[in-house]
């Protein structure tokens, strides 16, 4: 071999190298991009368990996608017998108790939200793979998501090798203990999970369930406010403005991996003031500007206290 021919593979072979090294630093990137893509994407059908504290619930789960669609059936197996299933006209909630199926709205904002990209959420938030583990009986690899400040809480994901499926979800606090959890404990995918598409229809036919007709969306998206934002924590931007109803505003936050309600409605005797906990939700109230503030969000209590802090009248 030449000397040239020799510096030449040196250079090949240096550059092979260093597109190899680019491509596993970008790797758990790329692997939370494909996970989303997942969720949303590929037809699944299994039983997981979902815990915060020392509660512990049951469900079964089938998702499909049809022309392009999303479709999804969600049942308790424990506790108190409910189902809801979500399909394109919306989503409704069965109470075999009370006999009744509940529409509960006609759309997904949360779906209709702009996405943002990885290369954004690395300014907040660090990805790193994990080992190769073993989940509802499939081989997974764990990705970690940890937080650059105090602001946001971490992650630690398993990942289905062949569908890129969350098998298991672990939310972390600031000591990396555990605050809530999802684990499926069977997971089946592709064309032979069980079909979902007239489920709700045939409920009402077969069973005689009295039946909500679809309401009409009080919550409409506002294009002006009375409020504005100043100082919001970093990487959180407001993402939409709702009105549930006439004298209540929603505002939504997100840093695009979690998101955070404020709403804002006038005082009444029964305002609520301080801190609570839903799960593994956390709830703030305030009073500022004359208004009832609650901010509710799974994310640190000082965040929310920032975002009640950030509102200022127009």
């Amino acid at each position: 071999m030449t000397r040239s021919s020799k510096g030449l593979f040196t250079f090949v072979s240096m550059l092979l190298c260093l597109c190899v090294q680019a491509r596993a630093a970008a790797e758990p990137a790329q692997l939370y991009e494909r996970m989303q893509h997942a969720i949303h994407n590929v037809d699944y059908e299994g039983h997981f368990v979902f815990q915060v504290g020392d509660h512990l619930d049951a469900m079964y789960v089938v998702h499909r996608m049809q022309d392009g669609r999303e479709l999804e059936r969600l049942v308790a197996l424990n506790g108190t017998q409910k189902q809801v299933i979500r399909g394109a006209r919306g989503v409704a909630c069965l109470d075999p108790h009370r006999r009744k199926i509940s529409v509960l709205g006609t759309g997904n904002r949360l779906a209709n939200l702009p996405a943002i990209g990885t290369e954004e959420l690395q300014r907040l938030y660090r990805f790193e793979l994990g080992d190769e583990v073993r989940v509802a009986g499939r081989a997974a690899r764990e990705l970690f998501i940890h937080p650059l400040d105090n602001l946001r809480y971490g992650y630690r994901i398993a990942l289905d090798e062949q569908t890129d499926l969350p098998l298991q979800s672990i939310m972390l606090d600031d000591e990396g203990k555990a605050r809530s959890q999802t684990l499926f404990v069977d997971l089946k995918t592709g064309r032979h999970i069980t079909p979902i598409e007239h489920d709700l229809s045939a409920l009402q036919l077969t069973e005689g369930l009295a039946t909500k007709p679809l309401p009409k969306d009080t919550a409409q998206t506002r294009k002006d406010s009375d409020w504005r934002f100043r100082d919001l924590p970093e990487g959180f931007r407001l993402v939409n403005v709702l009105s549930p109803e006439p004298a209540v505003q929603h505002f939504l936050f997100t840093d695009g991996l979690t998101s955070v309600s404020l709403y804002v409605e006038p005082m009444d005797s029964q305002g609520f003031d301080g801190f609570s906990r839903i799960g593994s939700t956390e709830v703030f109230g305030t009073r500022h500007h004359g208004m009832q503030l609650t901010v509710v969000g799974e994310v640190p209590r000082r965040t929310l206290e920032l975002i009640a802090d950030a509102i200022v009248p127009q």
